[in-house]
């Protein structure tokens, strides 16, 4: 072998141990099963859910009545007639006890006249939970104020007592009494029945308080919680008194 082979020999082993040290320092050195991951997102809270309201009526049946209406303006004073008070709080715990699930039944529902024998006969033929009327009082002194309810009967008179307490103090006014007295639409109601007389028209301070909707509100949600009130209390009496 001449000096040339072994010089070229020497030649192409270097060339052979330069290219490949290049090509180590260019080429990753990249596993053929690695697999690059996505970048993960930010997990995101749930959305918060509003909780089902409670619906503490629900399967109870309640019988509103709109004391007076239609020709029957009830008690008036300085252009405000009862009726349209009744009505307007009528409709209005309605709607609240309809929200805690009741079923709401009606003697009358707009600016009509209803019978007071025809009331009663409403109240006995659908046999509801309770039967509550709406009035609003009226006396010859204009200074005298405050809430009375009535009933007939014993079976009554623990709803009468407990829609007198609610009212006075959710309104701030003067309990004056719950009392038995023969009303047409309490004697003879087949349920616990209570008429509410929810202020006097003929005093000029609850006159004024009367006519609006914000205490218009005020009373029927007072009204509702006294219902919801009564019929959570253990053994209330509610429905028919069954007949031979």
């Amino acid at each position: 072998m001449t000096k040339f082979h072994i010089a070229f020999g020497v030649f192409l082993i270097g060339l052979t141990f330069a290219l490949d040290s290049l090509a180590s320092q260019t080429t990753p050195d990249v596993s053929p099963c690695a697999v690059t991951k996505p970048a993960q997102e930010a997990v995101k809270p749930a959305p918060k859910v509003a909780p089902t309201p409670v619906k503490q009526l629900a399967g109870r049946i309640i019988l509103v009545d709109a004391g007076h209406g239609g020709t029957d303006p009830g008690a008036m004073r300085s252009g405000v007639e009862e009726k349209d008070i009744n009505l307007d709080v009528s409709l209005m715990l309605r709607d609240k006890l309809k929200d805690l699930g009741a079923t709401v039944d009606m003697t009358r529902d707009t600016d009509v006249f209803i019978p007071l024998p025809d009331r009663l006969a409403h109240s006995n033929n659908t046999c509801p939970d309770l039967f509550l009327s709406v009035h609003v009082n009226a006396v010859k002194k204009a200074e005298i104020s405050g809430i009375e309810t009535y009933y007939f009967d014993d079976r009554s008179k623990p709803l009468a007592d407990g829609v007198l307490k609610t009212l006075s103090v959710r309104l701030h006014e003067n309990a004056k009494w719950s009392h038995s007295r023969d009303l047409f639409v309490l004697n003879g109601n087949r349920v616990p029945a209570t008429l509410a007389e929810i202020g006097y028209i003929t005093n000029s301070a609850t006159r004024a308080k009367l006519r609006t909707t914000a205490y218009q509100d005020k009373v029927a949600s007072a009204l509702a919680d006294s219902v919801v009130t009564y019929l959570a209390t253990p053994g209330a009496e509610h429905g028919c008194v069954l007949t031979s």
